[in-house]
């Protein structure tokens, strides 16, 4: 796989992430895929993980969310058709006082017939353990009461 069409797609998903548009996101996926994290692994397929990034973008806006860079990356070619991206991301949000919040997640990469793919990401912090580290209190978070 080049490493031109994986800065490509990077590009086009950093993009999506900083608007918070979730539908050109999703497209990146494969039809069925995995995310994985300190938590542990799930199966999903496009339309579910729309719904549910298109849930995470409501609690992104509500956190006040108003940047979202690729800081550095690091890709590796596993094969002609699969490459293994990890992203250092930096994201800010109001509520955290926009500070820069870094974190990562590796992406692997399918290519086939010119069209790459995520197969599977993952995220390398406790997302919901991260915001209570800053002080915010998630909706839904069983924390949050104690």
């Amino acid at each position: 796989m080049e490493i031109q069409k994986i800065e490509e797609l990077f590009c086009k998903y950093e993009d999506a992430f900083r608007r918070l548009d979730m539908e050109p996101i999703a497209e990146h996926y494969n039809e069925h895929f995995l995310s994985a994290g300190p938590k542990g692994v799930i199966a999903q397929n496009k339309n579910e993980f729309f719904s549910l990034s298109k849930q995470a973008a409501g609690l992104y806006r509500s956190l006040g969310q108003n940047d979202a860079q690729i800081i550095s990356k690091k890709i590796i070619p596993i094969s002609n058709e699969y490459t293994l991206v990890t992203v250092h991301w930096g994201v800010r949000y109001e509520k955290a006082g926009n500070k820069l919040i870094e974190f990562d997640v590796s992406y692997l990469v399918q290519e086939i017939e010119g069209k790459q793919q995520i197969l599977l990401f993952i995220t390398h912090e406790d997302e919901a353990e991260a915001m209570r580290d800053l002080g915010i209190e998630l909706p839904d978070d069983p924390s949050a009461s104690k």
